[in-house]
């Protein structure tokens, strides 16, 4: 056998080794990646409420309604809680108030309920067309050239009905949620009101209907305290230019069936004395209250009514008759101006409290201090998450209170982030909420920047405080940075 070289495996040329940096576990804490945000998944916000019809004092108790014949009448009650106080509108009268006094007491009763005219009810003008004659082409200005009387006003949709006690017609009525409503076409006052002269017509077969409708809500926030919501909403084509309204007016009663009330007090107390000559009459006074509200007693001021206005104005008007030269009548009636355009809404509050002087003093500074601000968040808008463009967005709105708001606050994410002031001017928001503090500026405009960047999207809040701490939230919106 051959021996064979032994054979080596062939060399083969070997790169260079290259210089690899150590391998490490990479977490999320290293310095070398930044740490992942997870961004919360947020609810989507509420929809805005009605900042009218979900704002006010709560309801108490739970409303019930009775309907009751009166002789020829039909009366719809509501009963507040306790068993203690009770309203009622009349229902051929317009839904205009003839009773509210105590659960089965009908002498009780607060309200002068002795024709159309003279209940709690809406009665508006016009400053053009105030008088017959002059009210067909809107060229009244001063004097009634038809004479010293309420029998040749003008434009006058009054609630309860018209001068020859046709009761205006109410649209509906019933128990609708906390509240008993009723809707109303109310009648000119005067038949003849647009008549080119001054003639005095034999009353007609039915009522001369306006334009308008007013809507009145009524519910217990205390077993004496009823709030009385009020809107107005023209179907006209005119419009009607700003004068003093009776929104509403508070007939009192005048003895047999009801009570008698002769005692008018300013919220301090202090009797008010009803002595300047008008019309057909009547005597009447101007006022300023020392406080927000007004009432009606006995002599001894031991039971009565009181009115206030949810905008807490303070200066009133009354009017008495005598019995012999005029019908003897006592009314009161906030002093608040206001117009109403062709298809436009006015909306108001005011409340009727029941009991001694003191009992309404009490309550008037309850329901004052516990009412909360309400208003309305234009922007961002409702309807998609906002952006904010360099951690910027824009926040505007509106808000009112019974008494006057400095300011608006912004929280985001819970966290309070900034304040805006509410210097914007809203007419449109005044037209329809006149007489609040605040107006004509009750806008709040504004920049505001997020707290935190961090590409994420942020929960923001809109709040009205005011000085008695009641909170309102005016709005809910998503803010995504970006």
């Amino acid at each position: 056998m051959s021996l064979l070289p032994s054979i080596s495996p062939p060399v083969r040329d070997i790169p260079p080794a290259i210089d690899v940096p150590p391998i490490r576990d990479v977490g999320v804490d290293s310095p070398d990646v930044p740490p992942v945000r997870v961004c919360p998944t947020l609810p989507a916000p509420p929809p805005d409420a009605d900042p009218w019809a979900s704002t006010g004092l709560a309801t108490v108790g739970v409303p019930t309604t009775r309907m009751v014949a009166s002789g020829a009448h039909r009366d719809l009650y509501l009963s507040g809680p306790s068993g203690v106080a009770e309203i009622a509108v009349r229902l051929d009268w317009g839904g205009s108030v003839v009773f509210f006094g105590q659960q089965g007491s009908p002498a009780s009763n607060t309200i002068d309920a002795n024709d159309t005219g003279r209940e709690l009810q809406v009665a508006l003008y016009d400053p053009q067309r105030q008088f017959q004659r002059c009210a067909r082409d809107a060229s009244c200005a001063g004097t009634n050239p038809c004479g010293n009387s309420i029998t040749y006003l003008g434009w006058d949709p009054v609630q309860g009905g018209d001068e020859c006690n046709h009761g205006a017609r109410v649209l509906r009525s019933g128990l609708e949620g906390d509240r008993m409503v009723v809707e109303v076409r109310p009648t000119q006052w005067n038949p003849d009101w647009d008549a080119p002269d001054c003639r005095r017509s034999a009353c007609p077969p039915a009522a001369v209907e306006a334009g308008v409708t007013y809507t009145l809500g009524f519910r217990f926030v205390h077993s004496n305290v009823v709030e009385v919501s009020m809107e107005i909403t023209s179907q006209e084509s005119i419009s009607h230019l700003p004068t003093e309204q009776e929104f509403p007016t508070l007939y009192v009663g005048h003895g047999g069936p009801s009570t008698d009330l002769p005692l008018l007090l300013d919220s301090a107390g202090t009797p008010i004395t009803v002595n300047n000559p008008a019309n057909d009459g009547f005597v009447y006074a101007n006022f300023r209250s020392a406080g927000p509200w007004v009432t009606w007693q006995h002599r001894a001021r031991d039971y009565g009514v009181g009115l206030s206005m949810d905008h807490a104005g303070q200066d009133f008007q009354a009017w008495e008759g005598s019995g012999t030269g005029a019908p003897y009548f006592h009314n009161v009636r906030p002093r608040q101006s206001f117009g109403i355009a062709a298809g436009a809404t006015v909306r108001g509050r005011s409340y009727l409290t029941l009991g001694s002087f003191d009992t309404v003093r009490s309550l008037m500074d309850m329901v004052t201090r516990r009412r909360a601000p309400f208003g309305a968040l234009d922007a961002p808008s409702a309807a998609s998450t906002a952006r904010a463009l360099g951690g910027r967005f824009r926040v505007a709105g509106w808000a009112l209170d019974n008494a006057a708001l400095s300011s608006v606050l912004v929280r985001v994410d819970g966290v309070m982030a900034t304040t805006l002031a509410r210097t914007a001017a809203r007419a449109d928001v005044c037209a329809i909420y006149p007489n609040y503090p605040g107006c004509p500026r009750p806008g709040f405009d504004g920049e505001v920047t997020l707290p935190v960047r961090d590409g994420c999207t942020h929960a923001v809040e809109v709040i009205a405080r005011d000085a008695d701490g009641n909170e309102t939230v005016l709005g809910r919106r998503l803010v995504a940075d970006g």
